[in-house]
């Protein structure tokens, strides 16, 4: 993305937060942002279309500072967890993403409906995956169901608290739902049979996961990052780790539509080779991210 779409995108952020998106027209966006109106449909096809895009974009950003926030945070897996979790309450809240994608529920546009139902199951998915890297012990399912308690229960807190205008803090609220949540899955969801089967789990999942490839592969990129600083104790080899990650990331991230894969397959190839990074389950999720996202970045540039 250039320097005159992020712009566009930015200027017509603000007025959805002012305005909200249905009384904002495309006119208000080209006064806005100093643009024709040949300009705009250069980049936009429509005004739902500019949406989808600013919507994607702030998606990433979140993630990949919520990634970074990871990394360098060493607290327990737990409490790392839970800072996530505020950042990402508080980006939605700073951003009013909340308020933007409310103003757009009236609309009968399934595109717009459709990737906001992605989001929520993306969300979902993410704190299921964390949830197995806090409780590693735990089944699956029942790692599921409390993913999905967790996730209902902050969001009709903070919905609730929005409501009677109470001074509840993100902090406060996120740290309560974990406590809860954290009990649920140690003693009480282990006792019943869970809401949702492995095999609906699975199918949820993989039905989209290519939908969402290049937010999978920066989340395992920050997994893998995360297992070399604390696994791989020789600091040469730690920073030959690292460095061949970041330069992993930063080929496939770029804005060419083809990755140089034989250059990427030489530099896994080289990871592959440190202890105790070979085998580990990080790795193997790094590389089936990483596989999936290439290929979709290659098929993308074949249209």
């Amino acid at each position: 993305m250039n320097k005159k779409q992020q712009d566009i995108l930015e200027e017509a952020h603000k007025l959805f937060i002012e305005k909200g998106y249905l009384d904002t027209s495309i006119q208000d966006i080209l006064e806005r942002s100093d643009i024709s109106k040949g300009t705009f449909y250069k980049y936009f096809s429509s005004k739902s279309e500019l949406l989808l895009s600013l919507l994607s974009t702030l998606q990433e950003t979140m993630i990949v500072q919520r990634e970074k926030l990871a990394d360098e945070y060493t607290d327990s897996d737990c409490h790392m967890f839970e800072k996530q979790m505020i950042f990402m309450m508080d980006f939605i809240a700073e951003n009013n993403i909340s308020k933007i994608i409310e103003t757009t529920l009236v609309l009968n546009e399934k595109k717009i409906f459709h990737y906001i139902e992605e989001l929520k199951i993306s969300t979902l998915n993410w704190i299921y995956k964390r949830f197995q890297q806090i409780f590693p012990q735990g089944k699956h399912s029942e790692l599921f169901d409390g993913a999905v308690l967790f996730d209902g229960m902050l969001n009709n807190v903070l919905r609730t608290n929005k409501m009677l205008n109470t001074s509840l803090t993100i902090e406060h609220a996120v740290r309560y739902c974990m406590e809860h949540t954290k009990k649920m899955i140690e003693t009480g969801i282990g006792n019943r049979e869970p809401l949702f089967s492995e095999k609906v789990i699975t199918s949820l999942f993989e039905e989209r996961r290519d939908e969402h490839s290049s937010t999978e592969f920066i989340r395992v990129t920050s997994a893998l990052k995360r297992f070399v600083k604390n696994n791989v104790g020789d600091e040469t080899k730690q920073k030959e780790c690292l460095e061949i990650i970041t330069f992993i990331y930063d080929e496939v991230l770029e804005d060419n539509a083809s990755p140089r894969k034989f250059i990427i397959s030489s530099s896994l190839s080289s990871l592959e080779q440190i202890e105790p990074v070979t085998g580990s389950r990080e790795l193997e999720e790094y590389k089936r991210g990483l596989n999936r996202f290439i290929g979709n970045s290659a098929t993308k540039g074949e249209h």
